[in-house]
């Protein structure tokens, strides 16, 4: 049996790439992913946040906005998402304020971020600590805060749900899944073959003829590779470079009992009576999750972490880089002890921390999501579809139509994001 589409990993990229193949009338198509299930890998780590009008690179702003507003419209159709959108915060010290001011002065203009005063920060959090300027603020290289930069239509959703309907919608289509299998090479074959036992040669035109799994050879027409951390130790023997490594991140989780309850008593920033998903001035952030009434608490260091796939949150990073922070901003987080925790690895697209979506002969690699691979998926899903089908122009969520190279490798024309926390 050759199939139409094998798709390599069912995290959020390879549901949608699935789907939207599926959806342009692809042909046949099966999923393959080590775990158990879908979206069991490092989608499953994910705090599933994401941005609203909270870009400065055009790029970004269209692959995540129209990525989300199809989210926003699953769930206002009807089916639960887990959507809320409590805001981000972004706070700024003496040190950035100026600067960060002037590279979202367009968003500010256009009213899709709002500025606050440290007044206003100030009268709406009132267990906020802004001055910073003792000697424990100081050893922290914490500077006092001047302000924040608030995005009310930023949020989070349950990455679980998330999966869940691409899934449903796909088992409902034919789709096949292969779940507990490791696929552990690409193939590589001629187009034309000879016959001869060493081939492909330099000289031949190669294509991917199947890929070598823990079950056996599969064989399908195209490929998509949506395997996120993993995907360049399956395109490293073939001599494609997707720029991408794996970059450990931890996420710390507390019921918001006692004082933490603070953090779900704060009026002026959303309908949740919530604090807003806030981020500290080169540091951790911290999450009010709303269903479950906890606090998640993380952050993803970079110079000193090694490149590599760890998935083993460990607690003296948070005693030692995430508490004390925090502790110091929010002084009612004082003895706060985790009682969940756990780690993945982003898929960081060295280059510039975009998502890359590329075709090298019948492959499609789609991945580089760099931390934000929740909020960007869908459009990503329509682009690795349209590559596969050998379409030159796809079109995202709303009517937005971008050429499929777009996320490419060779010519690639992103803007840099100059907000980045």
């Amino acid at each position: 049996m050759v199939y139409g589409l094998v798709v390599v990993g069912a995290g959020i990229v390879g549901l949608t790439s699935a789907y939207h193949f599926v959806r342009c009338g692809g042909g046949r198509v099966l999923v393959i992913d080590a775990n158990g299930g879908p979206a069991q890998g490092n989608t499953a780590r994910s705090v599933g946040g994401f941005r609203m009008g909270l870009f400065t690179s055009r790029v970004n702003r269209i692959i995540s906005e129209t990525t989300v507003k199809f989210y926003l419209d699953v769930q206002k159709s009807g089916y639960d998402l887990g959507i809320h959108q409590l805001g981000y915060l972004i706070l700024l010290d003496i040190s950035k304020y100026e600067q960060y001011v002037e590279r979202v002065r367009e968003l500010l203009d256009a009213g899709t971020a709002i500025l606050l005063s440290k007044d206003e920060l100030k009268k709406r959090i009132g267990f906020i600590e802004l001055d910073l300027d003792d000697e424990e603020s100081r050893l922290l290289e914490l500077r006092p805060i001047k302000g924040a930069i608030f995005s009310p239509q930023s949020g989070y959703l349950d990455v679980e749900k998330l999966a869940k309907f691409y899934y449903e919608k796909l088992v409902g289509a034919g789709v096949e899944f292969l779940f507990n299998t490791r696929v552990e090479k690409l193939r590589l074959a001629a187009v034309n073959k000879i016959g001869h036992p060493r081939e492909p040669f330099a000289w031949q035109e190669k294509k991917i003829e199947s890929v070598e799994t823990s079950k056996g050879a599969i064989e399908a027409e195209r490929f998509i590779l949506a395997a996120g951390a993993w995907s360049q130790e399956l395109l490293d023997p073939l001599g494609i470079d997707s720029y991408i490594k794996p970059k450990k991140r931890q996420i710390f989780a507390s019921p918001a009992r006692g004082r933490l309850e603070s953090f779900f008593n704060v009026e002026g920033f959303n309908d949740f009576n919530s604090m807003p998903m806030t981020f500290i001035p080169r540091g951790p952030f911290v999450a009010p999750r709303i269903r479950e009434r906890s606090l998640w608490m993380g952050l993803s260091d970079d110079i000193g972490r090694r490149w590599g796939l760890d998935f083993e949150a460990e607690d003296l990073f948070f005693y030692d880089n995430v508490y004390p922070l925090l502790r110091k901003i929010f002084p009612v987080i004082e003895g706060v002890r985790p009682q969940s925790k756990w780690a993945g690895c982003y898929s960081i697209n060295t280059i510039d921390e975009n998502p890359v979506a590329f075709r090298v002969m019948n492959l499609v690699v789609a991945t580089g999501g760099s931390g934000s691979g929740v909020m960007k998926a869908d459009s990503l899903g329509r682009i690795a579809a349209a590559l596969a089908l050998d379409q030159g122009e796809v079109e995202l969520y709303g009517g937005v139509k971008v050429p499929s190279t777009l996320l490419g490798i060779k010519d690639r024309k992103i803007e840099p994001e100059m907000l980045v926390f």
